[in-house]
């Protein structure tokens, strides 16, 4: 426990806070990101599509129901980024995207265990 929450719940509220902070910067779409998806493949209003996909992770970390889709949603937009990544020959960029996907799992380990989240679980 630190600071009377559970270490998972703390750092699950980490990774929410974060998802939504990456949700409104890809709304807003800078410049560098809108091109970097484009130079990827992807067509210009990508970014929007990313935004939507962060926040809905965002908000369902934050809901217990619906937290162990929330970790499922996060750790497939890491495997999105790794194969753009790939594919792209951008290995350089990846290891962000490693560490979050693995934060993800070590939240989800923390408070579901090496099983299936159930209903009632945190």
């Amino acid at each position: 426990m630190i600071f009377g929450f559970h270490w998972a719940l703390l750092l699950t509220g980490i990774l929410s806070i974060f998802f939504l902070g990456d949700a409104l910067v890809s709304a807003i779409g800078p410049k560098p990101m809108r091109e970097s998806f484009v130079k990827w493949g992807f067509p210009s209003w990508w970014h929007l599509v990313n935004a939507a996909v962060c926040l809905a992770v965002g908000v369902m970390l934050l809901v217990p129901a619906l937290r162990p889709f929330g970790f499922i949603l996060g750790a497939l937009e890491c495997l999105a980024i790794f194969a753009t990544l790939i594919r792209n020959k951008e290995p350089g960029h990846l290891p962000p995207s490693v560490f979050l996907l693995g934060l993800l799992g070590v939240a989800y380990w923390g408070l579901y265990g090496f099983g299936l989240a159930t209903a009632g679980s945190f």
